[in-house]
């Protein structure tokens, strides 16, 4: 027996197979537990013992304790941190409560803290990284190490296995941070659990993919920001003061970082016995508000629709509210970089275009006969009656009439900047806007411009930002410039009430043409085929009543989800924002021819 394995068989946490696995660390009865109850009704093992045992990883140095029980009273009690703290000399663990196995917890605490003080970079500065991504960054490494521990101590996996498994089962159900980073982390321990999540799958095939070079930390980051990004996506809100890391034998990660000041500890360490209630979702973005324009109006009005559920194929009448607000007071009084007038007096190369070419009929003189008219001519010719001399053709042009609603999607995603420029994505939809409006909006070609954005199937905010008969004034481009990203993105409703609003066109050419940064999603759906179907669904519907749907994606990776939708002829994927504008004249000529 060397060193190391005499030093964990005489802590009395361990018998010496557990160094390089070969006992099972979950076995009981091993030996006898070491310490006495403390003040609170807890039980600790003995600090030298839990020394020696983390000694026994090789780390000759180290200490590990307790936090000090120190005295309070009713008006001021004594807060106990419930996370380990891990520092370069030392391990300092909470109490242990007497509902748990405090050996194993103090064994799971401690391999975990090692696993930071061999593999993990200190302090690292926190910088303008918000929250939720530094929380998500802590998760990610936790996994990173202990993978790196359980490769050289295999027998580590049960051990932590077991406590990862329990916080999963806790959280079963929930969908707050807490809850669903407890079942990514025990999804990314143990590959036979399945969850219904689609973001926790997500989250394994990120971690998967890397594979095994675990000293790859880069990659494990990459994965952590995707991760945090979309939780922003699916609106969870991330609680800074009540935030608990689950499982409990997981530091408060105070390790990794360096704070700026005292109150950003909170980001990181565990809260003192809190625990994070399931509410509504918030409209930040990875805990920022990003100032929507979607405010609560008692003059809303909420109009419900139908949703499609694929998987048994059945239409869940009045299950979706659309709330239609009246669009946004203005943005302030700024100096647009372009006035109105400019705007109105761009080149447009596609005008041509939008004027109809084909065969004009029953004119006096042409280039061929009109049959019909011809027909018409003969017969009445030899009945007796007055004909019509106009029995000629000709190629000519002339005004289509068409009426399409240019539907923007608004949710927190369009906020990305596009590479190269200064300009958010929906920037460039709002610079898009005012190119066609400026092209097309007339007699003949008439333009609607509104927007939308969802928080869940009760809140699904759409807004009106320019009428079918309102000409393009400098009040609606208050209107659009005053818009915010915010929320998520709910194609089936939106495009039902869109249609809602076209049908009211007589026009003979009616088109929805949805400009999106992606595919559908929204805070309650995890299933990620469950909207694309529903938007399939209202699509076809659309067509139905005559209304066609064109849709212009910002998102490469959406192509084949969007494709699904409108289908290969309605739909155009383009990779830089900058191009939207002339994409989308072209677009809108093509309809008006």
């Amino acid at each position: 027996m060397d060193l190391e394995q005499e030093l964990i068989a005489e802590s009395g946490l361990r018998t010496p197979g557990i160094a390089t696995g070969a006992r099972h660390p979950d076995a009981r009865g091993v030996a006898p537990r070491v310490g006495a109850a403390a003040p609170g009704g807890v039980v600790e093992i003995g600090a030298g013992a839990l020394s020696l045992y983390a000694r026994g990883f090789g780390l000759r140095d180290i200490q590990a304790d307790y936090f000090i029980h120190a005295n309070g009273d009713e008006e001021n009690p004594v807060s106990i941190p419930n996370r380990a703290a891990v520092t370069a000399e030392a391990i300092t663990l909470p109490p242990i409560g007497l509902e748990v196995d405090s050996r194993l917890l103090a064994d799971a605490t401690v391999a975990h803290a090692i696993g930071h003080l061999r593999y993990s970079a200190p302090g690292r500065a926190v910088g303008k990284r918000k929250p939720l991504l530094v929380a998500m960054l802590s998760l990610i490494e936790d996994v990173r190490i202990e993978r790196l521990m359980m490769r050289e101590y295999p027998g580590l996996r049960a051990l932590w296995g077991r406590f990862l498994h329990a916080s999963a089962q806790l959280h079963a159900e929930g969908l707050t941070f807490s809850a669903l980073t407890a079942r990514l982390s025990f999804a990314l321990h143990d590959p036979t659990y399945g969850d219904p999540l689609h973001w926790v799958h997500k989250g394994r095939s990120l971690i998967d993919a890397i594979g095994t070079d675990l000293h790859d930390s880069n990659r494990f980051e990459e994965a952590a920001s995707i991760l945090a990004s979309d939780l922003g996506q699916m609106r969870v809100r991330f609680d800074v003061h009540n935030y608990e890391i689950v499982p409990a034998y997981r530091d408060d990660n105070t390790f990794l970082w360096a704070f700026d000041d005292s109150e950003s500890v909170t980001v990181a360490r565990a809260n003192d016995g809190g625990r994070q209630e399931i509410e509504e979702a918030q409209p930040d973005n990875d805990g920022n508000d990003s100032g929507t324009s979607f405010d609560t109006d008692p003059e809303d009005v909420t109009l419900y629709y139908p949703e499609w559920n694929y998987q048994n194929e059945t239409l869940r009448e009045d299950w979706v509210a659309v709330v239609e607000g009246a669009p946004p007071r203005s943005a302030p009084a700024l100096a647009f970089e372009v006035p109105l007038q400019n705007v109105r007096n761009r080149p447009h190369p596609k005008w041509h275009q939008t004027i109809s070419g084909h065969r004009l009929k029953r004119q006096m003189d042409g280039d061929e006969l009109d049959l019909d008219a011809m027909i018409e001519h003969v017969i009445a010719h030899r009945t007796g009656h007055e004909s019509d001399p106009r029995v000629f053709t000709r190629a000519g042009r002339q005004p289509r009439d068409t009426s399409v609603l240019v539907l923007l999607d608004l949710s927190a995603s369009t906020e990305r900047t596009v590479e190269g420029t200064s300009m958010s994505l929906l920037d460039c939809e709002k610079d898009a806007a005012e190119r066609i409006i400026a092209a097309f909006d007339g007699i003949h070609h008439r333009i609607a411009l509104h927007g939308f954005a969802s928080n869940g199937r009760s809140a699904v905010r759409y807004v009106r930002l320019k009428e079918f008969d309102t000409p393009y004034e400098a009040t609606h481009r208050r209107r659009l410039h005053a818009l915010r990203p915010a929320w998520s993105t709910r194609f089936g409703a939106a495009l039902r009430h869109a249609g809602h609003c076209l049908s009211r066109e007589a026009g003979k050419s009616r088109t929805i043409v949805l400009v999106t940064d992606g595919e559908p999603s929204d805070i309650d759906v995890f299933d990620s085929r469950y909207l694309i179907e529903d938007a399939r669904h209202a699509v076809d519907g659309l067509a139905m009543q005559g209304i066609h749907t064109h849709c212009i994606s910002l998102d490469p990776e959406a192509h084949t989800a969007v494709e699904a939708i409108f289908g290969r002829t309605h739909s155009a994927t383009i990779a830089r924002g900058m191009q939207l504008g002339p994409v989308l004249e072209h677009v809108l000529a093509r309809l008006a021819a």
